[in-house]
């Protein structure tokens, strides 16, 4: 741990996972309330520094940039979430599957990089979803504010307890299921039967809410939005198996991909994401199994920022702070140096007034994606390369 130099506090991160239970990946959790927990040690000046030394150090250690497959699935238009979640996990259950049976036959499970159709690959999904909320296993249904005493029925439904397709969950239980019927089916046939599985509560603004797996509690993804959804094995070089090194790994592409365009965020004390003074501009849920990663972060570049008021839902579960955008941060530069070159106070009103005018020079998610992609490359120390299958 000498690494991360002398840390001014301790502090414990819960890490929702959907990993195995191999005697290997308890051991590096404690507990507490029966829960899971990593031990995570963090100070605001030390953070920036350890993912620059640690990617660093990983390019360095190997000769190899392992390869990354990149999906693209913004430029088709927007995806709905329920089918974005079944394409990661398809993918995870038929990589999985592979390596369990390379492994009965005792044979090797390294990357085969010269196949452009591999099952054993990582990837990197990048996505624009249509309007939904999502809760994550910390995540109760009083973060959603909507809710009240007398719906009861759409309590059941999002609850943990719930199962089956009469609740809001969106269950990989429904994988094992299928087994039988893959045979002769398409991964698309397979991707569309699991987006199925579940039946969502509505909010009153007319978007579906789901039970996820992924860490953290309640947040909103929709148009205006990246969301990125790496699918990467923790095991293999260059990375490490260490999800609180994966998760600051994860902030580091945001806070350089929001670099580019002038915006300076940060990481908090205690909360994961990345933020611009006090408000969220980026949120980071994760999950794995056998280490292979899955969700991931959005990025709010020109989203709809009524659909985190705080009548609908408490975003990520986290009171009194706010949420903002790349279009607004933007808008409150360009506001801010018109008001310093006239000698007045810029206001909520002036940024909200100007909002339209500035969306023109805003980058649209394509241009954000492209640089992220970028970013999760010089991080990470990977290679992209695009992928032929088609998120629809």
């Amino acid at each position: 741990m000498a690494m991360y130099g002398q840390y001014q506090r301790w502090k414990l991160l819960y890490i929702n996972t959907t990993m195995s239970s191999s005697s290997s990946m308890l051991s590096s959790f404690g507990c507490l309330n029966g829960r899971r927990y990593l031990p995570c040690w963090r100070t605001s000046s030390s953070l920036s520094a350890v993912a620059t030394m640690t990617t660093t150090a990983k390019a360095g250690s190997s000769n190899r940039r392992t390869r990354t497959l990149v999906h693209d699935g913004y430029s088709s238009g927007l995806v709905n979430y329920s089918k974005g979640w079944a394409w990661q996990h398809t993918l995870l259950n038929g990589r999985l599957n592979h390596q369990r049976k390379q492994q009965q036959q005792a044979t090797s499970t390294t990357l085969n990089t010269n196949d452009e159709n591999d099952i054993d690959v990582d990837r990197l999904l990048l996505l624009e979803h249509n309007h939904v909320y999502t809760l994550g296993r910390g995540a109760n249904e009083e973060h959603l504010t909507f809710l009240n005493g007398e719906k009861e029925e759409m309590r059941w439904k999002l609850s943990r307890k719930a199962r089956g397709k009469r609740s809001a969950r969106l269950s990989v239980d429904r994988l094992q299921q299928q087994e039988d019927d893959k045979k002769n089916q398409s991964i698309q046939d397979e991707v569309n039967q699991l987006s199925n599985c579940s039946s969502p509560v509505y909010a009153p603004n007319g978007a579906p809410i789901y039970r996820i797996e992924r860490g953290g509690e309640v947040t909103y993804h929709g148009p205006g939005q990246l969301v990125v959804y790496p699918l990467l094995d923790l095991r293999n070089e260059p990375y490490e198996k260490d999800l609180h090194w994966y998760l600051r790994m994860v902030e580091e592409v945001i806070i350089q991909t929001l670099h580019v365009y002038g915006i300076h965020g940060v990481r908090d004390e205690i909360n994961t994401g990345v933020w611009v003074n006090e408000n969220k501009i980026a949120a980071v849920g994760v999950s794995s199994s056998r280490w292979i990663t899955t969700h991931g972060f959005a990025i709010n570049i020109n989203p709809d920022l009524l659909f985190f008021d705080t009548s609908v839902i408490i975003p990520c579960g986290i009171e009194g702070r706010g949420v903002t955008s790349i279009a607004q941060e933007l808008t409150k530069r360009m506001i801010k140096g018109k008001n310093d070159d006239l000698g007045l106070t810029t206001t909520g009103e002036d940024v909200n007034t100007n909002m339209q005018s500035k969306r023109r020079s805003v980058p649209t998610v394509e241009d954000v994606a492209k640089v992220t992609i970028q970013n999760f490359e010089s991080v990470f120390g990977v290679s992209t390369q695009s992928s032929p299958i088609k998120l629809t």
